[in-house]
């Protein structure tokens, strides 16, 4: 079974190595590795040229086009019915692809497959909290987690997926609208398909960076907020036939970013809540209005008003939806 490693790399020259090594020393030996230099300008190239293994296949491109479009040539490319995602930065442990190609030969039904990752530093040291933010999404383990959790956030590091190739085309690939969230929209979309599953052992090692959790980046935050809206948005529309209506209530901080938010999706949001409001106050408003929604930013000092409305009928992902706004403090 031939798998097929996709590796974009922008200007990666300082772990580029490093990275490509932990894929040629895999356990499992029947795969090819892809790598797409999406233009870079560092030194990127020229290591890229200095390999000399058959295994690799290393692809120029002459502009940077962004990851997305990297993966999808290279995914184009691909000889294998599996495809497994490596970013040019981090490290795959030596058994990850004999581990997820052993669990999808014992399970049939398996198109897409994970693990845990474990969160290293980058250039500058990230401190030991930060690191155990990033890895977060490891909580999300079983199919049922990661089914009712996928809008709060993306459950898979991107690195971690072994996917096969029919369930990519058949989902559409990459969306290039996304320069960084790429890889979420992509996992909701197969999640309307099938299960994804996820090996509960670290395969993956997963380089965080000081500038990649910074509250400052704001690009990050608005695009993981874009596909996971876009995707309740969908989600009610195909049930409504219409285009729904919502209540957002957070801190006023996250409420106000999110409209930024809701213009670029044309989300229609009746009324935000961000404070001096109990649960029976948003509960009166969703039924005079005939709201179709409520999306929780979640914020710990406000996480009861969402239980209260969970216990007076409101249910998670069908009129309930919550999204990780961990980024106000």
């Amino acid at each position: 079974m031939l798998v097929s490693v996709v590796m974009p790399v922008y200007n990666g020259e300082v772990y580029l190595r490093e990275s490509v090594d932990s894929v040629l020393n895999q356990t499992y030996k029947h795969f090819e590795l892809i790598v797409v230099n999406d233009g870079s300008t560092d030194r990127t190239k020229d290591i890229l040229n200095s390999l000399n293994d058959d295994r690799i296949k290393v692809i120029h491109l002459e502009h940077n086009g962004g990851a997305a479009n990297a993966l999808n040539i290279g995914i184009k490319e691909a000889k294998g019915e599996w495809i497994a995602i490596q970013d040019a930065d981090d490290i795959c442990l030596p058994n990850k692809l004999e581990e997820q190609i052993r669990y999808i030969r014992e399970h049939k039904d398996v198109t897409a497959v994970g693990s845990l990752i474990e969160c290293i530093s980058g250039h500058a040291e990230v401190s030991r909290r930060n690191l155990q933010i990033e890895a977060t999404r490891n909580h999300l383990s079983s199919k049922e987690h990661i089914n009712a959790y996928r809008f709060y956030l993306n459950p898979f590091c991107h690195g971690s997926v072994l996917f096969s190739k029919s369930i990519f085309d058949q989902v559409g690939g990459y969306d290039l609208q996304y320069k960084i969230c790429y890889d979420y929209d992509l996992w909701l979309r197969m999640l309307e398909r099938t299960s994804i599953h996820k090996i509960p052992i670290v395969l993956y090692q997963y380089r965080v960076h000081s500038d990649s959790i910074s509250r400052n980046n704001q690009e990050i935050i608005n695009e993981d907020w874009l596909v996971a809206s876009k995707h309740i948005k969908k989600r009610l529309k195909d049930r409504y036939k219409r285009e729904p209506s919502f209540i957002v209530f957070g801190k006023e901080e996250a409420c106000k970013d999110f409209k930024q938010v809701s213009l670029i999706n044309r989300i229609v949001v009746s009324e935000y809540f961000f404070k001096d409001f109990d649960d029976d106050d948003m509960l009166q408003l969703y039924k005079e209005r005939c709201i179709d929604g409520i999306i929780f930013l979640e914020d710990i000092s406000l996480i009861s008003v969402f239980y209260k409305l969970q216990e007076k009928g409101l249910e998670l992902n069908k009129n309930l939806y919550k999204i990780w706004a961990g980024y106000y403090k």
